[in-house]
Order: structure tokens, then sequence, then C-alpha cells
């Protein structure tokens, strides 16, 4: 059992380890861990889209793969359908003819002429059947056997791009989140005060050939002084704009 030191709550925790191999502190620490593990994954998921899931960037097939007709298969179940009748038809019929003198008398529950009528029916209708098959190709387009859905395929090279680039982007935050400890004491909060930063409002303004971005102030002090050093750190760098002007870049805030 495990207790939270400000609401003095318990909670239990099972572990296959013993007692004498891990101990209650080293449990909570990895508890802690696990999840700051699953919110990592949230926060690449969510935040920067990442997602490991191979070629998850789809496209249309430009030649769409030949398949099995459609028509084709079904009216070859329905001429399987009927002949499964013209035998039942003739089984019919031979049992009119080879009925004994005796049981003639007893009137069937279809005369021989119906019979051979529906059988004639039957075998025209096998005949029609056979025909549109002949007319019919055997395999088509996939988009034509699935009313204009095409197949899709996986752009593998596209992802790996894309994915490049949200890497970058989540190593920059993680950089800029150990460049802001240095000015911000609270740790387990500095994501949540970088958003603050990275996301607030300011003015741009281009001024003796240089680019100024300039932040409002904060009025969170802890959050103000870390923004401002900040920028201190970025402006040591150089920065500058990536296009042909390669402007130098200045940040400050309010």
């Amino acid at each position: 059992m495990i207790r939270n030191g400000r609401n003095k709550k318990r909670a239990a925790i099972y572990t296959n380890g013993a007692a004498e191999e891990i101990g209650a502190e080293r449990i909570v620490q990895l508890i802690c861990r696990r999840w700051g593990e699953e919110n990592a994954i949230k926060e690449l998921l969510h935040k920067h889209l990442i997602n490991y899931t191979p070629g998850y960037v789809l496209e249309e097939l430009e030649e769409q793969p030949l398949v099995d007709n459609p028509e084709v298969r079904e009216l070859k179940k329905q001429r399987a359908g009927l002949v499964s009748e013209l035998n039942r038809l003739k089984i019919e019929l031979a049992n009119h003819l080879l009925q004994p003198p005796a049981n003639q008398r007893r009137s069937p529950a279809r005369s021989q002429k119906e019979v051979r009528d529906n059988i004639a029916v039957v075998e025209s209708k096998i005949l029609l059947t056979d025909q549109q098959l002949e007319k019919l190709p055997t395999e088509i387009r996939f988009d034509l056997a699935h009313a204009g859905e095409k197949l899709l395929k996986l752009n593998h090279e596209k992802k790996r791009f894309l994915d490049c680039i949200k890497v970058f982007a989540c190593n920059l935050k993680a950089e800029m989140c150990r460049l802001l400890l240095k000015h911000y004491d609270w740790q387990k909060e500095v994501m949540p005060a970088l958003a603050m930063i990275i996301e607030r409002a300011g003015h741009v303004k281009l001024e003796g050939g240089r680019l100024e971005v300039t932040l409002r102030r904060f009025t969170n002090r802890e959050i103000d002084y870390a923004a401002r050093h900040l920028c201190q750190d970025l402006n040591g760098m150089g920065p500058v704009t990536l296009d042909t002007f390669r402007l130098p870049i200045r940040y400050q805030v309010e």
C-alpha cells in the first residue's frame, strides 16, 4: 500500500517482486515513470502526429489491378441453381415414366406435360445464361468491380519524409525544454510552460534589416522570467529567416 502525502489517500500496488528485491520507494518511482512514458506517447500521437504504423499514407493506384468479374460470379451462381432445378425436374419426370401401372391411377402433384414444360423453361434459361457469360469478360478492373472505389497503395517514401519532419519538430521541442530548464525550476511542468511561451501572441516587425519578434508579457512572474532568458539564449544562437534574404531575428518580451 502507498499513501498520497497530500490527501492521505491509500492505493494498492501489486508486483511480483519480493520485498528483499524491490522496496516501496522504488515501486513508486517505476509507477511514476510508467505514467511519464504513456504521457510521452500521447504527446507524440496527438501533438506531433507521429504514428508508427507502417505506411499509413495511402494513395490511389494509377493502374487498377484486374479482379474476378462480379457479374460473371453472380451468373454462374444463378446457372448452378438452374442446373440443380433441372436435375430435380428430370428426376420427377423419371418417376412419372417409371411409375408402376398400379400407382398411375393416383394423380401426381404435376402431370408429365407440366414437368416437361418446366424442363424446357429451365433449359432455355440455362442457354440464355450461357450466352450472357460468353459476352462478359472473366476479369475487370478493381474500380469497375467495386462501384468506382479504387484500390489504394501505401506510400512509404512520403511517410518517411513526413516522419522525419515530425521527429525533427519533436526533438526541437525537447531541446527547447532543456534550454528552458536553465531558467525554470519546475521540471514536471516544463512542457506546459514551454507551450505557454511559444504559443504566446505578440508582434513581428522588420526594423533596420532585422526581424523583431516581441511576445506579450506574462502575468506569471516565473514564466515571464523564463521566457525573457529563453529569448536571450535564442538570440545568442544568431537565428535568421529561412528565406533567400536570411534576415537576422531577435526575440524579446515586452
